[in-house]
């Protein structure tokens, strides 16, 4: 039987790694960085995120619609899998074909036109291994996800580390993701075989079941990533590669600090779908609430502390040369309020099937930053950027909120939100007067200054987290 308990400690092991793989991840970037600079960097920043537009095409809600249909009571989880994964090997090849091709028409160097063509092999991997996670989360075995991480972030800073050794350069970086991925992928299959043999599936009418399921997301993740990925895209076309670096490494930070609400809401996300499909509404709502409380309890010291070390948790990652996008990072971390909330009510939105509803809203914000982007950023670079980033992330969580709440009612308690507040403001003043030290102690001390005044002022309880998973 699945219990609260076994879920909290999946959660917790999941967590243990995704930290561990994010630590390893930066050491990446921090090789990176040095061995390429700024501008090459931007290089490098430019052909990942291009990649990524096409591999969220290439997912088209495949990832999130596998969790929910596999969690379905009587699903026949190997023929669903299978289906899944054909399906992505075979939208991966005919994308990720593409990719290198168009590339071609944009007045890019030829370094990131290569990057990509290498690149290309890495993201369709990747796509593969990434699919699998609902595997692992359907049987709360995410320790089995979390070795692969672990084994696929470490194999890359290996050859990150030694190709900055011999040969650094962008296409030589894309090289080592090939490596790292394609042993991720082999990993990934192979940890999931004592719960399903993953074998692709070319069964058109399962196909047609999961495409109708899935569209809608599809729709909504497209023009999300329209207004979350156009800013460094539009940055690329008009301004340098130093600003595309500059940028690139605050949203790196932003990036590693947004794994755990997705993290989270996957995982909770077979309990919605089963409380709202049971009707248990006040179960559903609770559980709503009670996310929220863990998401600002996250985002407040994160926001606050960054107004005192962004600069010197950026130079400390990435050195001296990318010390300018500290203030970028400062401002920047303000998009978390709208990347939290969006993917709380984001995910809910599935949770409750109002997928086709949200997609007008998805297709509203990435149309009103496109034009941002076109008017804000030939002037103003960096900056317009950052200002229309924040814009569209409030947007899109706004949005989200209004559509669950219309259908479910759910509404956030604001007393955790305001104790938050009031932990984060002595945090911040206890860093602000204490002598100039290093970075990690900062952060080592105002992690502790926060968690103490949370707990003296019984911001949560165990009881209340764990009310999050209770017993199915």
């Amino acid at each position: 039987m699945t219990t609260g308990t076994s879920l909290a400690r999946n959660f917790s092991i999941q967590l243990s790694g995704k930290i561990l793989s994010v630590l390893i991840g930066l050491l990446s970037v921090a090789i990176i960085t040095r061995a390429l600079g700024t501008s090459a960097f931007g290089e490098f920043t430019t052909s990942t995120t291009y990649l990524q537009m096409f591999g969220s095409v290439v997912d088209f809600g495949l990832t999130l619609t596998l969790i929910v249909m596999i969690s379905e009571t009587g699903a026949d989880e190997p023929r669903i899998v299978g289906n899944f994964f054909g399906l992505r090997l075979l939208s991966g090849f005919i994308l990720f074909t593409l990719a290198p091709l168009t590339v071609l028409f944009f007045p890019w160097s030829a370094a990131i036109k290569q990057a990509v063509f290498i690149g290309a092999f890495a993201y369709f991997l990747m796509g593969g291994a990434t699919m699998l996670v609902g595997v692992f989360q359907r049987h709360e075995s995410m320790w089995r996800a979390a070795i692969a991480e672990l084994v696929n972030r470490g194999v890359l800073v290996l050859f990150v580390g030694l190709f900055a050794l011999t040969s650094p350069s962008v296409a030589v970086m894309m090289v080592a993701s090939v490596i790292a991925n394609f042993i991720w992928l082999m990993l990934m299959v192979r940890f999931a075989h004592p719960f399903v043999h993953v074998q692709p599936l070319f069964e058109w009418n399962e196909w047609k079941k999961i495409i109708s399921r899935s569209w809608p997301i599809a729709v909504s993740i497209i023009f999300n990533l329209l207004y979350l990925k156009g800013d460094i895209l539009f940055l690329a076309y008009f301004r340098s590669q130093t600003d595309v670096g500059l940028y690139g490494m605050s949203y790196r930070i932003i990036d590693v600090l947004t794994v755990l609400p997705v993290m989270f809401m996957g995982l909770v996300l077979p309990s919605l779908v089963a409380a709202w499909s049971a009707g248990r509404k006040e179960e559903f709502r609770l559980r709503v609430a009670r996310t929220f409380d863990v998401f600002v309890m996250a985002i407040v010291p994160l926001i606050i502390g960054a107004q005192l070390v962004a600069t010197k948790l950026i130079v400390l990652i990435a050195g001296d040369r990318f010390a300018q996008a500290g203030p970028v990072l400062a401002v920047l971390i303000l998009a978390l309020i709208g990347i939290y909330g969006g993917a709380l009510y984001g995910h809910l939105v599935v949770a409750i099937h109002r997928q086709k509803q949200m997609t007008w809203g998805y297709v509203s914000v990435a149309i009103l930053s496109i034009i941002g982007y076109l008017f804000f950023i030939p002037p103003y670079g960096i900056w317009g950027a950052v200002a229309v980033t924040l814009f569209s992330e409030a947007c899109i969580a706004l949005i989200t909120f209004l559509v669950v709440y219309r259908v479910t009612g759910s509404l956030p308690h604001l007393t955790v939100t305001l104790k938050s507040l009031i932990a984060g403001t002595v945090m911040f003043l206890v860093l602000k007067h204490i002598p100039e030290t290093h970075v990690v102690i900062d952060l080592l001390v105002g992690a502790s200054v926060y968690g103490a005044v949370l707990l003296a002022l019984k911001a949560v309880t165990i009881t209340e987290l764990k009310s999050l998973l209770p017993t199915r």
